[in-house]
């Protein structure tokens, strides 16, 4: 019985898997004549026939719930609706709320949806548990799109909160706050004396808002951020303690009432109120499930190996929810688990070290060094490098948050009497604070990942020809065969230079890349407590292992110099060229020219007079290759456009045009478009900008004049590939990474 089972779950992996592959969803009528055709194959008498059709029949699920999911956020963005919702997360410093769609009108919404919020003005504080009617104006999420940076729209589908959007009106139905937040609420009066209150509450309650931006990088630098998220690690570990004190309970239970399901049961009751307290964030409800099912199979008494367990419990998630196929947090959980078999089975200690609790040490650093080893790919893929650190910041962290730190906050939680669970989150804290004084003891550690990935591909292909023993029988081939793949890389073509339109939303940012160094024209916009140097184009540098060379600032303002305190962090004697006449800057004015390796930087505006830094004041540089060209223009508007064309009407002329001031009215003038006379033009734009840019006027002059129109907002990182005069023009949306959780949903795109 337990076989069909396993070949169910394997079916269900292999069906969910094209969800994170497919560029396009199909319509609900090719997906129900998919089951109809999944229905006729099931009833034939050939196994391999009925085994296509429950696949085939799966397949059409997994894609049923991304239709689903789309259709919703056609049907909830169209206009405003009335929507009767639940509070499940508030946070006061973003005056943004997190709420559960419950109804629409009269119609319950299913599959649940969640939709983030700003909060309107209210005598009555919200907290999570409240039931409120409001009228909403929705809209989909829609996040910059750009090669190593973090993908915004996967995790909002990945995660069912999709939707973005404001109350318009609003009437409360249920002001009660449910008993987590009281809860929370209890316990945090005690934390204002402790050292590491952030901390602790990511711990406890799952609230990683709190924590500081230093707090963040030391534990991804020395990779231990996955201790302070609560993960199926944690839910373990409460499941740990829930079985403990079954366990010492039925030290007073009569012989014959004492059994393993009793200790089960609790552990199992444990688990689930942590995950309770803790948020019920996806990776902790993962676990409880995986947890269940593991409970499962031990009560029935099946006999399973670890590979069969782990089958079951990803084939049950995804058959629960297909959606989960596009979490990240997900395939680390799984791969964790997969590396933890593959290491323990195919490179064990040996029995004598293993066996015995002395060599406890030894067996730490074992386990975690293969992890390191076998979930170093994935992590490059996702973080653009790993730390070497890790090793050591694990080896002493893991054993103190395991067995000292979350113990303690249990038991605290579990015993609400305020002598005893102050001192027990004083020693909880007192833990968790020595353990981050170490490491930040540590050498930095951070490897990017390519440095990183050439020396785990061969250790990795090193590990597997020793385990399969193929490098005894034939070391020449296997030799030949690394040699051959390095050479291949090695004559690979690859381009003369390159021009990528960075997104980094309303602002601007255009990398110039030769060889493994870029020139940047203009940095993007700053925020209130980041900056797109630091969260966009420091990550899109690592991506590529590409070095800064220097920067063009075109003008003063902070959608496109924004992000430069974070450039000049990382690289602080970059050279910098601007209008601007600041102590450092060399000059960017009409009629210089430099030369970088075989591309001509020719300034084309301002006179040297206007160092004001406003939009007609922008530096404009023309790049040049003797074949292909590109004009950069800044936010420079209609007035400064005609003077360009009376002083430069003969060197205007550019293969593309870099659309002046984001596509507004006021700037793309026919007498521009007509002398630069191009073939293509980009402009940098935020798909819900304040002020609706770009100008539908605008974009149609363009391609009444014959140019290309391509914007971030619809592309997202928009790239061009120069080699030999030949150019070829690719959207990161469209043609790089063209996937259809990457699409542009909601109003169609010309309303923007």
């Amino acid at each position: 019985m337990h076989m069909n089972w396993i070949l169910l779950a394997r079916l269900m992996i292999a069906s969910a898997l094209p969800l994170g592959l497919l560029p396009h969803i199909p319509t609900a009528s090719v997906i129900l004549t998919m089951v109809g055709f999944a229905v006729l194959l099931g009833l034939m008498p050939i196994t391999l026939l009925r085994i296509s059709g429950i696949t085939l029949l799966m397949l059409a699920w997994t894609l049923n719930e991304a239709r689903l999911m789309i259709n919703a956020i056609e049907d909830l963005t169209a206009t405003s609706i009335e929507a009767t919702v639940r509070i499940t997360e508030v946070r006061e410093q973003k005056q943004q709320l997190t709420v559960q769609i419950l109804r629409v009108g009269q119609r319950y919404q299913f599959p649940p949806l969640f939709v983030t919020l700003n909060s309107a003005s209210t005598e009555q504080p919200f907290c999570a548990g409240q039931r409120w009617k409001m009228k909403l104006r929705l809209r989909a999420v829609h996040g910059r799109l750009n090669e190593g940076e973090f993908d915004l729209q996967r995790f909002a589908l990945s995660n069912h909160t999709p939707l973005q959007g404001r109350i318009i009106s609003q009437q409360a139905e249920s002001l009660t706050c449910n008993w987590r937040t009281r809860f929370i609420d209890y316990h945090l009066a005690k934390f204002e004396s402790i050292q590491q209150p952030a901390i602790m509450q990511a711990l406890a309650f799952g609230i990683r808002a709190n924590m500081t931006e230093k707090q963040r990088q030391l534990l991804r630098e020395t990779g231990t951020a996955h201790l302070m998220a609560i993960s199926g690690m944690h839910i373990a570990l409460a499941a740990s303690v829930g079985w403990l004190l079954a366990r010492a309970i039925q030290v007073i239970f009569p012989a014959h009432l004492i059994g393993h399901l009793f200790p089960l049961l609790i552990s199992i009751i444990t688990a689930a109120i942590y995950t309770w307290v803790s948020g019920s964030h996806a990776p902790a409800q993962r676990a409880i499930i995986a947890l269940m099912l593991w409970t499962g199979i031990r009560s029935v008494g099946w006999q399973l190996s670890g590979w069969q367990v782990w089958t079951l419990c990803i084939g049950a998630l995804l058959a629960l929810d297909p959606l989960t196929v596009l979490s990240e947090s997900f395939w680390l959980s799984a791969l964790a688990v997969a590396m933890l078999i593959v290491w323990y089975q195919w490179f064990p200690l040996p029995h004598r070290l293993r066996a015995k609790r002395r060599w406890l040490l030894l067996q730490l650093l074992h386990l975690q060094l293969g992890m390191m080893i076998l979930m170093a790919p994935l992590q490059i893929f996702l973080f653009q490098g790993i730390s070497l650190s890790a090793v050591l910041a694990n080896l002493i962290a893991v054993p103190v948050v395991s067995f000292v730190t979350v113990p303690l906050i249990l038991l605290a939680m579990l015993l609400p009497v305020p002598p005893i669970s102050a001192g027990l989150w004083y020693l909880a804290d007192l833990s968790i604070d020595k353990v981050l004084l170490v490491l930040q003891w540590l050498p930095a550690g951070w490897w990017a990942w390519s440095d990183t990935l050439p020396a785990i591909v061969l250790l990795w292909v090193g590990l597997l020809l020793w385990r399969s023993k193929l490098i005894y029988y034939s070391l020449m081939p296997c030799c030949s065969l690394v040699l051959a793949i390095t050479l291949w890389r090695s004559s690979t073509q690859r381009d003369d230079w390159q021009i990528d339109m960075i997104d980094v939303g309303h602002g601007l940012a255009v990398a110039i890349t030769q060889g493994k160094e870029v020139v940047l024209y203009d940095v993007g916009p700053g925020w209130k407590q980041d900056d797109a140097g630091s969260r966009v184009i420091l990550p899109w540098l690592r991506y590529h292992s590409r070095s800064l060379h220097s920067l063009i600032l075109s003008h003063k303002h902070l959608d496109h110099r924004g992000g430069l305190h974070s450039l000049l962090k990382i690289n602080p004697a970059v050279v910098i060229r601007s209008a601007l006449a600041e102590k450092g800057h060399l000059p960017c004015f009409r009629g210089q020219q430099w030369h970088w390796g075989k591309l001509q930087f020719t300034a084309l505006w301002p006179p040297e007079s206007q160092t004001q830094g406003q939009n007609n004041d922008s530096c404009v540089v023309r790049v040049d290759d003797g074949q292909f060209s590109v004009l950069l223009t800044g936010d420079i508007e209609l007035e400064a456009e005609r003077k360009i064309v009376a002083l430069e009407k003969d060197a205007l002329n550019a293969t593309i045009l870099q659309v002046p001031h984001h596509g507004s009215r006021t700037s793309s003038g026919a007498l521009l478009l007509r002398n630069v006379a191009g073939k293509a033009a980009f402009a940098s734009v935020a798909r819900y900008n304040t002020w609706r840019m770009p100008a539908p006027a605008v974009v149609q002059r363009y391609r009444q004049q014959g140019y290309m129109w391509y914007d971030t907002a619809q592309s997202g990182q928009i790239h061009v590939g120069i080699r030999q005069g030949h150019w070829q023009i690719k959207g990161l949306r469209e043609q790089i990474k063209p996937r259809w959780y990457h699409q542009w949903f909601g109003v169609k795109r010309d309303s923007r």
